[in-house]
């Protein structure tokens, strides 16, 4: 009797030392892929991924997909296993579509399917003849949540008979996933700091190109006039640059422009500004462009025009035409009367350069005897 008890113990020792010694190589599997994700590029990142989920749960096929908010689905990133044709069908995936990955994205969870043929939820659907032609009969698909709690993407294994994944085998790919979705992020603000820093640099030189642009058409008789037309021009641009700090560098509104350059006058109880026109985003250069010209409209009033006298007044209009174009007029009243000057000045130079060169708009001018007009026309410059 106690042989027989000897050799139960025996082979309920061996069983349990290759259960321990499988463990141990899906652990030391684990972290050999781990250590070889921390140590990919971003370029072979999601290949990288897909190989070591296939591997831990042993599928004949396997995708990646990440998840695009703005259209509501998953986009493929990269496939294992299948034929370039067939996944071609899942280049995009619905929220609502029969297919495990939007299953699970509607769940916000992991979704096993052991046999696509008896799943309510993908028989009937039009995804189901493209899962048959991609030979697909079981899948499981695992969510990429980030540290937020966001899904950002989509791991999916397949299998070609029906399957059903052992627990071990779901807590490794949960593992993965983890690991997945935290070195997609570092990917991602990895790129991002690149971008950012390429448009700085792009920035400053804009900003450098327009100043020394500023220097070289300003023109005075005296060192301290020059001075000051160029400081006035240089925080126009600061002025314009601050803007597109608030909106991310999308660009700026034309009304905070016109506030922004009249500012040093609406303050004046002897002096009158109206403003009138609709909340339009104009592109950086377009930004930048107007807020000179401005800038050179109100120095040109407040040394010549309706801001040099107590009860003059400035108003702008602006309107966006039915076909996208900016119409925008300036008009001085009581001011003190006016003449068409017999040569352009700087400031008329630097508005023309400025909305006829640069934006390849429009520009008039109509020296009245109560003030002086200005209408600008831009071509459509959707912000």
């Amino acid at each position: 009797m106690s042989s027989v008890v000897d050799i139960r113990d025996a082979r309920d020792a061996l069983s349990e030392g290759k259960h321990l010694a499988a463990e141990l190589e899906e652990m030391r599997e684990l972290q050999a892929i781990s250590t070889r994700l921390i140590q990919t590029d971003g370029e072979g990142l999601y290949d990288a991924i897909l190989e070591s989920a296939q591997k831990l749960v042993r599928s004949d096929m396997a995708s990646m997909q990440l998840f695009d908010g703005t259209q509501d689905g998953l986009k493929l990133l990269s496939s294992r296993g299948f034929d370039p044709d067939d996944i071609r069908l899942f280049d995009w995936v619905e929220r609502g579509a029969g297919t495990s990955c939007a299953i699970a994205l509607r769940a916000g969870a992991r979704v096993s399917i052991p046999d696509i043929e008896t799943c309510e939820l993908v028989v009937g659907t039009a995804s189901h003849m493209p899962l048959r032609r991609c030979g697909i009969r079981a899948a499981l698909s695992t969510p990429l949540v980030s540290r937020d709690g966001t899904v950002i993407g989509m791991i999916t294994n397949h299998w070609k008979q029906p399957h059903e994944a052992p627990e071990k085998s779901l807590q490794l790919i949960d593992v993965l996933a983890r690991q997945a979705a935290d070195l997609i992020d570092r990917n991602r603000n990895e790129e991002r700091i690149i971008v950012l820093g390429r448009e700085a640099e792009h920035r400053a030189k804009n900003m450098l190109a327009a100043v020394q642009a500023v220097v070289r058409l300003s023109k005075a008789e005296t060192a301290h006039e020059m001075k000051a037309a160029i400081a006035g021009r240089v925080n126009a641009l600061d002025n314009v640059h601050r803007l597109f700090v608030e909106t991310a560098w999308s660009g700026a509104d034309l009304r905070a422009l016109i506030e922004d350059e009249l500012a040093p006058y609406c303050g004046r109880a002897d002096l009158k500004t109206e403003l009138d026109g609709p909340a339009i985003l104009l592109e950086p250069n377009a930004a930048q462009a107007m807020s000179m010209t401005l800038h050179e409209l109100a120095t040109n009033a407040a040394k010549y025009g309706s801001f040099s006298v107590p009860g003059g007044r400035v108003s702008v209009r602006w309107t966006r035409n039915p076909d996208g174009s900016l119409t925008l007029q300036w008009m001085e009243r009581g001011g003190p009367p006016v003449t068409e000057p017999e040569k352009r000045g700087v400031g008329t130079k630097v508005m023309e350069g400025m909305i006829r060169g640069q934006l390849r708009g429009d520009m008039h001018f109509a020296w009245h005897a109560e003030g002086l007009s200005c209408e600008i026309s831009l071509p459509n410059l959707e912000g």
